[in-house]
């Protein structure tokens, strides 16, 4: 039977962190770096609102379970809309009763839509599953481009063309796997990705204090077993693109990247992930992770993937009764004829939750 203790991150041990570690490296389910501890402490200092459960079985801890605590007792991943990966962290095997993790942690529920864990514990509750698509790099980069040409690519050769034009139309082409102290590339990546973000009507993930708090802690680390930096693609006197990253050991994933609009003919984002993953091999990188998403750029370049999972876990409280009143209202409307009635309200709405997501 596993039993659940409910504390704030801060309460956990030197004990706990080393079995934190233990349960990353012995999975390998666990490597990416949204899963490292660092990144938990480092989403714990800048939200008051981080708990945890330690997950116990015959006196033994065989897992920790990270979420945010919103209003209404809605329990969110560790980083929320910006955690790429997320979900318990246990021993290969381990079963537990989601109701019982619930009542553990006095959640009216937990939303997931990146689930990646060792238990099966949460398959009734995952109701889609999408593909994280992956570079594997593991026998270096001449092999992955072969492959991908094996599988009728030619992503990396058109976008050859296309880069070679840039250097002799622009300038000449100057690359930087980690510019960690490019503080002028940083600020124009934030300036590109918000801008593209408000134009494609998402929420601008860097309007929020504690976001670029977050993004700050996680830029202070440089170890070799977690880092946070940039790779960044100069043409000329410009930046052509800039990518920031998270990095677990050899696995690297691409978080937040951005390209100058004035070059975007020349696909400068594409060329970047491009010199990124040829430079990677060299850097212990065996894997880059391109994170969720149907751009197309993604699926062009991926070689591999990982199954993450969306759904969530409840029990009957009035907030989960609000929400699916909200979401059912919803639905039928979508259904009916009044469908292109409503649908200026829904546009509205829309920015309004999106915001809560990320409060």
């Amino acid at each position: 039977m596993t039993t659940f203790e409910l504390h704030k991150l801060a309460d956990l041990t030197t004990a706990d962190w080393a079995l934190w570690q233990d349960i990353q490296d012995r999975s390998g389910v666990y490597e990416s770096p949204y899963f490292r501890p660092e990144f938990a402490r480092a989403v714990a200092a800048v939200r008051g609102d981080v708990e945890i459960a330690r997950l116990v079985q015959a006196g033994q801890t065989v897992g920790f379970f990270p979420f945010q605590r919103g209003s209404l007792n809605l329990g969110k991943p560790l980083g929320g809309k910006l955690s790429d990966y997320h979900g318990p962290l246990v021993r290969q095997g381990v079963q537990f009763d989601p109701q019982a993790l619930l009542a553990a942690c006095r959640l009216a529920c937990w939303d997931f839509d990146h689930l990646v864990t060792a238990t099966d514990s949460l398959a009734a509750a995952t109701i889609a599953r999408e593909t994280s698509p992956q570079l594997d790099l593991s026998e270096g980069f001449d092999s992955y481009v072969l492959r991908r040409r094996e599988a009728r690519s030619d992503t990396v050769s058109r976008q050859g063309q296309k880069t070679r034009k840039l250097s002799r139309e622009i300038g000449p082409l100057a690359f930087a796997f980690d510019a960690a102290g490019d503080d002028e590339a940083y600020r124009l990546l934030r300036e590109w990705k918000s801008a593209q973000l408000v134009a494609t009507g998402m929420t601008d993930v860097f309007a929020f204090p504690w976001t670029l708090e977050l993004l700050a802690k996680l830029r202070e680390h440089q170890g070799p077993e977690f880092s946070s930096t940039m790779s960044v693609l100069r043409c000329g006197q410009k930046v052509a693109a800039a990518c920031l990253w998270l990095r677990s050991r050899s696995v690297l994933h691409a978080w937040f990247t951005a390209y100058n609009p004035d070059l975007e003919r020349y696909s400068p984002g594409l060329a970047l992930f491009i010199k990124m993953a040829k430079a990677a091999p060299d850097q212990g990188i065996r894997k880059i992770d391109l994170g969720k998403g149907a751009e197309r750029y993604k699926s062009s370049l991926a070689s591999g993937g990982v199954e993450v999972g969306e759904g969530s876990i409840s029990c009957p409280s009035l907030a989960t009764w609000m929400r699916s009143s909200w979401r059912g209202a919803r639905d039928w409307v979508n259904r009916s004829p009044l469908k292109n009635t409503v649908r200026l309200p829904d546009k509205l709405i829309r920015p309004v939750r999106e915001w809560f997501a990320y409060h």
